[in-house]
């Protein structure tokens, strides 16, 4: 014979063994739970056929326990959690328990090449133009009366710097790379975090940058046209 109170104390219990251990969430789930028996019972269910129909609406321990364990995040994981689906990680790349399995990881020339090909476009249309278009801007900008904003020259140094010492740049990252590779344990766990977090900063500085010199352009020209007339 079915009961009721003996079937939703083995609910409680395979929410726990599924991993859903916060009290509050599930004491409030439970009276939903409750709530929907009673509902379905007054309007002419069996106990069993309500306890049933409520359980398939609200879902298994396995389906539930991703919400509860988001639901229970702090500030920091939720964090952490955003910046890597910006830069396409899955979960498992987060996971922090030194037992985890390294057949999930990705392998680093995998890693290494599907940044550079996402990083190096945006790099060399940047290059490009420090080389064809500032040069320009900064002319418009001079004849027009008109600076360019502090921001944007500070960048344009730094940039300019790291173009004169690209080559030693690149040894030094290359040198990094290495040694993280050898002797780093933590850095196949947080490889593509880390380049793919870089990857997504560096493509959005560069078309912030670039959308800026557009309007610096704008701007300057619009200064220029009653000098025109």
């Amino acid at each position: 014979m079915f009961n009721l109170e003996q079937s939703i104390t083995d609910w409680r219990r395979q929410m726990l063994a599924a991993g859903i251990k916060t009290p509050v969430p599930l004491e409030e789930l439970e009276n939903h739970l409750r709530e929907d028996v009673e509902e379905q019972m007054r309007s002419g269910a069996t106990a069993q056929q309500a306890f049933e129909a409520t359980i398939r609406q609200i879902g298994q321990g396995e389906m539930l326990q991703p919400e509860f364990a988001r639901a229970g995040e702090t500030i920091y994981e939720q964090l952490k959690r955003l910046v890597c689906a910006l830069a396409g990680i899955p979960n498992y790349q987060l996971a922090t328990n030194m037992n985890t399995s390294n057949s999930n990881l990705e392998p680093g020339w995998a890693t290494y090449l599907k940044n550079a090909a996402v990083v190096l476009p945006a790099f060399f249309f940047w290059i490009g133009s420090l080389i064809f278009v500032v040069p320009k801007l900064k002319q418009i900008c001079f004849a027009s009366g008109m600076h360019l904003p502090l921001p944007m020259l500070i960048v344009l140094q730094v940039t300019d710097e790291i173009r004169i010492n690209l080559i030693w740049i690149i040894i030094v990252l290359l040198a990094a790379i290495v040694w993280l590779e050898w002797r780093a344990r933590w850095w196949p766990r947080y490889r593509r975090m880390v380049f793919g977090v870089i990857a997504y900063f560096l493509n959005f500085t560069t078309l912030i940058l670039l959308a800026l010199m557009a309007v610096v352009a704008v701007l300057a020209g619009d200064n220029l046209l009653p000098h025109a007339r």
